[in-house]
């Protein structure tokens, strides 16, 4: 009878210990949160992946290359806006679209008949900024895990060395 007890308590423990492993919620720069927020989190991760690679591919010969800028814009409007508030969804477009947005930046470079060079990539710090500090604020309303998420995303994106880059390229 006591080999039973202690082996219906080994059970018991080991499905425990199965339930808080499984059940565990993703975390993202050392915040835990539901998977539908880190689903769209790595979406909106992806959809500012795509953007930087396609800005990095810019030649203002090729109409296909501000196609595919323009593609990546409206994909992260859309998607990355989900459950932000107006203010912050208008922000979001501002920094892709606004007077100083990164769309508005390589039109004009198109227009103009240049290349994105380094004073033309160094305007898309504040385009950047704002467009994964706004994904960021669809999914997580607390401040201080906010700026851990949005620090963490720029690492993961290597924002800095990207818009180097992107600079870089056509400096000759």
């Amino acid at each position: 009878m006591r080999k039973a007890f202690i082996a219906l308590g080994v059970v018991i423990a080991a499905l425990l210990i199965a339930f808080i492993t499984f059940n565990q919620q993703p975390k993202y720069a050392d915040v835990s949160m539901p998977k539908a927020d880190y689903t769209h989190l790595q979406e909106s991760r992806t959809n500012i992946k795509r953007l930087i690679d396609d800005l990095s591919k810019f030649n203002y010969k090729k109409d296909s290359t501000m196609a595919a800028i323009e593609k990546d814009a409206k994909i992260i409007a859309n998607e990355n806006s989900k459950d932000l508030s107006s203010s912050d969804a208008q922000t979001l477009r501002d920094a892709l679209h606004g007077q100083n947005g990164i769309v508005t930046i390589v039109k004009a470079a198109q227009t103009g008949k240049y290349n994105i060079d380094a004073s033309v990539a160094s305007r898309f710090h504040t385009g950047f900024d704002s467009i994964i500090t706004m994904s960021v604020n669809a999914i997580n309303k607390s401040s201080a895990q906010r700026a851990n998420i949005v620090t963490q995303m720029k690492k993961d994106l290597n924002i800095e060395e990207a818009i180097y880059q992107i600079g870089a390229k056509h400096e000759e």
